[in-house]
């Protein structure tokens, strides 16, 4: 039977892209292979330590950088009358100007030297406006002045617990007047090192 259709009008045929569009297309899959494989990537850790050492020491505040701390504080026999001959005997250890702070079980030593008008390895008080009036004295670690404090040697301060946020230096002092020293007012200035 004659059909009325051209013979080809009952297929179809796929459409026709052109070549840079296929071209394209296929450009874009592949991208998103390559996405797809980076993601997969593991990732590499490592590790690193972080440390800190602390020493043990000693604070004096107020302490500036050229290491000197001040005063310690003032060894003070008091007023004299010229005929006394009676001992006399101070510290600082309760007047101390400087406030010192060691780690527990730190050596702290303390070295004083033999003051200003030291003659002979004796320590003396000296007379203002003169070189000749003099008085000895004798730097001690007790109270009772059993232990001299000899001008240059080192000594040891223990520091425990119950003492190491408010160290005291144990400074005590005692003389004799002679009682015939002329009055004045006499003085010395000593130099205490602290090693630690």
């Amino acid at each position: 039977m004659p059909s009325d259709r051209p013979a080809a009008a009952g297929r179809r045929s796929a459409p026709a892209f052109p070549a840079s569009s296929v071209a394209l297309a296929a450009g874009v899959l592949a991208a998103g292979a390559t996405f797809g494989a980076a993601g997969a990537w593991a990732a590499t850790t490592a590790t690193f330590d972080v440390t800190a050492t602390v020493t043990p020491g000693c604070l004096v505040d107020g302490l500036g950088s050229s290491g000197n701390a001040g005063r310690v504080g003032t060894l003070d026999f008091g007023t004299v009358s010229t005929f006394s001959t009676q001992q006399r005997r101070a510290t600082t250890t309760t007047g101390q100007a400087i406030r010192l702070r060691c780690t527990p079980g730190v050596n702290l030593i303390m070295t004083i030297d033999g003051g200003t008008h030291a003659a002979s390895g004796q320590r003396n008080l000296q007379r203002t406006g003169t070189t000749t009036a003099r008085i000895p004295y004798a730097l001690c670690r007790d109270a009772a002045c059993t232990l001299p404090i000899v001008a240059g040697t080192a000594y040891g301060n223990s520091i425990g617990s119950t003492n190491s946020e408010d160290v005291r230096l144990p400074i005590f002092a005692a003389l004799t007047p002679s009682g015939t020293m002329p009055p004045g007012t006499y003085t010395d200035t000593l130099t205490v090192t602290l090693t630690w």
